[in-house]
């Protein structure tokens, strides 16, 4: 099934993004962090989130080996002088330092009980399309979250005393099949102090049992966050502050 996409305003106009138009504007249905805008699928519970956070800086330790050089003067009487300098030596390329920062926004968002399912990935590179944002580093990482739903309701189907002894010896295994499958944008504004990050969430609670209809959600939130890499334009930086 085609999917439709129209022009939307983010952030009242300072950015637009072409998005499905069938997505419900979240501020509509409850209060939104102003740092965020959320659009919500009316017929899964698949989410697309726009998010501005601070830049995330290298690590203090990370990517950073002390170089020594020693320097040996002569003076013209004979004596010798000798000065050793330890400084930090940045090793660690710009694209180290991107990459680490994609894997704490996407880790970063994982309250508990949640957890990481497996290691992530590298984040692969991408370039934005749009004038307004192609010379600013961009990657996409994605990968599965274990999602515990601590909101069951213990009142439905109550069960017999034998019941609840499996139940309670199966339930946390069983919760924890709840999968949610994110894929993070990220895009780097360090001329603005600024991480920006879109996220498409894909929970596979609900589909978990149709491979069919998981393989189609999945694909599309690709295919959403790939018309994002086309389409998000930046109107107005002074969104971010000052330069």
């Amino acid at each position: 099934m085609a999917v439709t996409y129209g022009m939307q305003e983010l952030y009242g106009g300072t950015m637009t993004v072409e998005l499905p138009v069938n997505l419900i504007d979240s501020s509509d249905l409850r209060q939104i962090p102003d740092n965020q805008e959320v659009f919500l699928s009316p017929t899964t519970l698949t989410s697309v989130v726009f998010e501005i956070n601070e830049y995330v800086e290298p690590s203090t330790t990370a990517g950073f080996n002390p170089t020594t050089t020693t320097t040996t003067t002569t003076q013209p009487d004979g004596t010798t002088t000798t000065t050793t300098v330890t400084a930090a030596n940045d090793t660690s390329s710009s694209t180290e330092a991107d990459a680490e920062a994609a894997k704490y926004h996407f880790t970063d968002v994982i309250a508990e009980p949640d957890t990481l399912a497996d290691d992530l990935p590298e984040p692969q590179s991408v370039t934005m399309q749009h004038p307004s944002l192609a010379s600013f580093p961009a990657s996409i990482l994605s990968g599965n979250i274990n999602s515990v739903d601590t909101r069951r309701d213990l009142q439905q189907n109550q069960p017999s005393q034998s019941q609840l002894a499996v139940q309670q010896a199966s339930s946390s295994r069983a919760l924890l099949e709840s999968i949610v499958h994110q894929i993070q944008l990220l895009v780097r504004l360090k001329d603005y102090d600024t991480d920006l990050c879109v996220r498409v969430n894909v929970p596979l609670k609900e589909i978990a049992r149709d491979d069919g209809q998981i393989a189609t959600e999945v694909t599309l939130a690709k295919e959403v966050l790939a018309r994002v890499v086309a389409t998000l334009e930046i109107r107005d930086f002074g969104l971010f502050g000052e330069d």
